[in-house]
């Protein structure tokens, strides 16, 4: 009689990992951080009906001073990713409990926290350069010439000059995003919601639309703000990430301190370090599945 052989398919993830982690959480508690976090949740409950969502939510972005952060949310779907970014966006209010932006409660949307969908967002009846300038003048009041300086700013820092006069239809993919992404800088948010911002787009013109934000963030920074970016591709997150947080039934799993890019993400995407982390959290979610069926 045969002896059935066992293949073990489980991934050695490199122990090395799990110290590189804890040292870059030591790091980023020697920051220097603000007075006032510029974000808190206390206690937030979420039900829709007698479907409790988040239990119970809490956390504190101690906003460091002088850089931007980036925190993505990874987990497996319909653990709450997206009702946590759209409680910080104020287009839901918590069961209970309560959401703060910069000691202030969160009773709905306002222009400090603007939210990038996958979905493309832009007017279609209006063109580039007044999609971008149209928080500007509409809601914080500004004279159309002042609004339209700000607005071409954004235009050459996101590569879209020469489109300043197009409308959303005839542009593609990755330019909608990009003027997404514009409008929101230009408005002075100080947090910027992204969910699922580039899973409409093909491999190609994601890795540059990460480059981009990689660009804009760390390299080369226009503005200071706080990033929450929910996405199903892990190494996305693995790349931009400051802060990876793996949600579990609506909760904080585990908060995880990650490395800033030092090279453009297709060549990153190659390392063998990179695909390691990847390997690690993919392991990590792959668990929270196997015990969320359970």
């Amino acid at each position: 009689m045969k002896t059935k052989t066992i293949i073990d398919i489980e991934p050695v993830i490199d122990a090395s990992i799990f110290d590189r982690l804890q040292r870059l959480d030591k790091e980023r508690l020697s920051e220097s951080i603000r007075d006032v976090s510029i974000l808190e949740a206390v206690n937030v409950v979420k039900s829709f009906g007698s479907n409790k969502v988040i239990p119970d939510l809490n956390f504190k972005i101690h906003d460091i001073q002088g850089k931007s952060e980036v925190i993505c949310m990874l987990g497996p779907s319909g653990c709450g990713k997206s009702t946590i970014l759209n409680l910080i966006a104020g287009l839901i209010q918590p069961t209970s409990g309560t959401l703060l932006y910069q000691g202030k409660q969160i009773d709905g949307p306002g222009i400090e926290r603007g939210m990038i969908f996958q979905k493309y967002s832009s007017f279609p009846f209006l063109n580039v350069l007044d999609n971008i300038a149209y928080p500007l003048i509409k809601i914080k009041k500004i004279k159309k010439k002042e609004a339209y300086e700000q607005a071409y700013y954004w235009i050459e820092k996101l590569y879209l000059k020469g489109a300043e006069y197009k409308y959303p239809k005839q542009l593609s993919g990755g330019m909608q995003q990009r003027v997404a992404i514009a409008r929101t800088l230009c408005s002075k948010a100080k947090i910027i919601l992204m969910d699922e911002p580039f899973g409409a787009l093909d491999r190609k013109i994601r890795w540059e639309m990460q480059d981009l934000m990689a660009e804009l963030l760390f390299f080369n920074p226009g503005e200071e703000v706080t990033v929450f970016i929910v996405t199903h591709d892990i190494p996305e997150a693995v790349f931009l990430g400051d802060r990876i947080w793996t949600i579990h039934k609506g909760g904080i799993f585990s908060s995880d301190t990650i490395e800033r890019p030092i090279a453009d993400s297709r060549s990153t995407h190659m390392q063998h370090q990179f695909n390691e982390l990847v390997s690690f959290f993919n392991e990590k979610i792959f668990n929270l599945e196997l015990k969320a069926k359970s």
